[in-house]
């Protein structure tokens, strides 16, 4: 039998049954985390930007991923996902095409205005080249807004890039050993430069902000209270939990969370796609 390497369905794995349950009330909440782009874009290595991370995995292997990312999961409707323009990630490696492509493109913008001083010398001595050199200057605002939106783009565009294989930080440390983050087929939300700009928050910060936990959980909060991703009911497909034992009380909470809002189908349709991690690793 043939097994798809992808799914309809895009799942957020978390560590606990509390986390799932806070997810399942008030949506999933925007975080910032800490990206490594060492040897991949010049000058940028340690980044924190807000997201939200989905993994499009199916069941029958997300053994390894659990063991990273914790054994309690939602999974949402992939077009709810495109919806909410959660993107699949771009994956690449140290000195290929696309890492060359975004640095000389990255480079060309920095440069853009390093015009030679002995060349705008001599505009002084030629009537023709002086009146083009009036007209760039006249122009040379419009020309800088223009670059500057590019490279607010561009920016914003690497937030969907990240290492084929690299450097994984958890809990306070790198880990020895690299990740090869191409097996997590991840899927990421990240809102937009002038959405934070709006609420008065940059759109990265130093590592320094992720490492210290105080100054982590400061950023967190201030993010919390202007933007999450909801969702309706209809758009769950999988709740998933560690053991087969907690099953009986997560149907009791999903009556809590969704009884006065859900239509009575829409409450037991959600109640058959609870599962257990444990069902999970035996039977798929």
């Amino acid at each position: 039998m043939e097994t798809n390497i992808s799914t309809h369905t895009l799942f957020h794995f978390t560590y606990n049954k509390n986390s799932l349950l806070s997810i399942l009330k008030n949506g999933l909440y925007v975080r910032y985390s800490l990206e490594n782009f060492e040897s991949l874009i010049n000058n940028k290595a340690e980044i924190v930007f807000p997201m939200t991370c989905f993994c499009d995995i199916p069941l029958s292997h997300v053994r390894r991923h659990t063991n990273t990312y914790g054994k309690y999961a939602i999974g949402l409707s992939k077009s709810w996902g495109m919806e909410n323009k959660i993107n699949p990630i771009i994956y690449t490696y140290p000195n290929s095409a696309t890492t060359s492509i975004l640095n000389d493109v990255f480079e060309n913008i920095e440069n853009f205005f390093d015009i030679d001083e002995k060349e705008l010398e001599k505009f002084k001595f030629n009537r023709s080249a002086e009146i083009v050199y009036e007209r760039f200057s006249n122009r040379e605002d419009e020309f800088s807004n223009r670059v500057e939106s590019l490279n607010s783009k561009l920016s914003h565009f690497i937030r969907y890039i990240k290492p084929y294989e690299g450097k994984f930080y958890r809990n306070g440390e790198y880990l020895e050993n690299p990740v090869r983050f191409y097996d997590e087929r991840e899927w990421r939300f990240t809102p937009s430069r002038e959405f934070l700009f709006s609420k008065e928050m940059k759109d990265s910060y130093k590592s320094e902000y992720f490492i210290d936990s105080k100054k982590r959980r400061a950023l967190n909060i201030k993010l919390a209270k202007h933007i999450k991703l909801t969702f309706e009911p209809n758009d769950v497909k999988f709740i998933i939990v560690e053991r087969d034992s907690e099953i009986p009380d997560m149907i009791k909470k999903l009556d809590d969370i969704f009884g006065k809002t859900a239509s009575s189908n829409d409450l037991k349709l959600l109640g058959t796609r609870l599962i257990s991690l444990e069902q999970i690793l035996e039977n798929l």
